[in-house]
């Protein structure tokens, strides 16, 4: 079971999900560049339809051009999120309210899982195991999505790859959340038994560079979660990652930055930090 969580926790990170997508893709990318310093950046969805074509036009030639790749994470392995998760699992969990409780039992039960399958997790790992079982079903995978192919690609290559954050670090993100706040989590995967026509908006909206259409929906998504969830997973990673890339704008050579695409749409972009701190970020595609 713990493997099978791994998909949907980076799905929750991104704050955009595999759904089915347009034949033909055209994601939005931006550059930031000076006189010897190239960096690119490219929004990411974290799982995909096998033979999805999203790797075309102005994105293969800004990846194949680059030294380095940088993603959320290095890539991992199903023991490494193994042992990621089982430090990340506190050892008392909060008891959930009753009905939320009855709710999560119920729900586990129709996905296949026992029902006391979550009796030791907290309410995040619950909501993001049961977010990903409908996606995963239905074929959903992140063998063919960004950060799987281009880790793949980089490999063959010998592009070096750098993680802006450790899988450690990522789950502490959800672990260190306020009860309330997982527990709305909880909720909202609870009263949406079939996620998949809700994320297809998610996806098509991302494959076709509408970036204002889905700064639209990521926002009323962050508002249903709450502020602790959009400081946690948005504004201080946005703030830090920016940091990080300013650095980076003085040290010579090409880098290819993918991450989740929600980190890339909004007044508290990555790039709005980034003309914050002096860079200036355009959009090629």
């Amino acid at each position: 079971m713990i493997v099978r969580v791994a998909a949907a926790l980076f799905g929750w990170l991104s704050l955009a999900s595999p759904v089915a997508a347009p034949a033909a893709l055209a994601p939005a990318l931006w550059v930031a560049r000076d006189a010897d310093t190239t960096v690119w950046l490219f929004g990411t969805v974290h799982q995909l339809r096998p033979g999805t074509p999203w790797l075309t036009g102005a994105v293969a030639r800004a990846f194949a051009d680059s030294d380095t790749l940088t993603l959320e994470i290095a890539p991992t392995t199903p023991d490494a999120m193994t042992s990621a998760l089982v430090k990340a699992t506190p050892a008392k969990p909060a008891p959930l309210p009753p009905d939320l409780d009855r709710r999560l039992r119920k729900r586990a039960h129709e996905l296949g899982f026992p029902a006391n399958a979550f009796d030791a997790t907290d309410p995040w790992f619950a909501a993001t195991t049961l977010a990903a079982q409908p996606l995963a079903r239905a074929g959903y995978s992140p063998a063919p999505a960004p950060e799987t192919l281009l880790a793949t690609l980089a490999g063959r290559s010998d592009t070096a790859i750098e993680p802006l954050e450790t899988l450690d670090r990522q789950l502490d993100i959800f672990a260190a959340l306020p009860q309330p706040a997982q527990r709305t989590m909880l909720t909202r995967v609870l009263a949406d038994p079939d996620p998949v026509p809700a994320m297809d908006r998610i996806v098509a909206t991302w494959g076709r560079g509408d970036v204002a259409t889905l700064d639209r929906l990521l926002a009323n998504d962050m508002d249903a979660a709450g502020p602790a969830v959009r400081t946690a997973l948005l504004d201080r990673r946005n703030a830090a990652w920016a940091g990080r890339i300013a650095q980076w704008m003085r040290q010579p050579g090409t880098r290819f930055v993918a991450v989740g695409a929600g980190h890339l749409a909004g007044p508290g972009s990555v790039q709005a930090r980034l003309q914050a701190l002096g860079v200036e970020v355009t959009r090629v595609r």
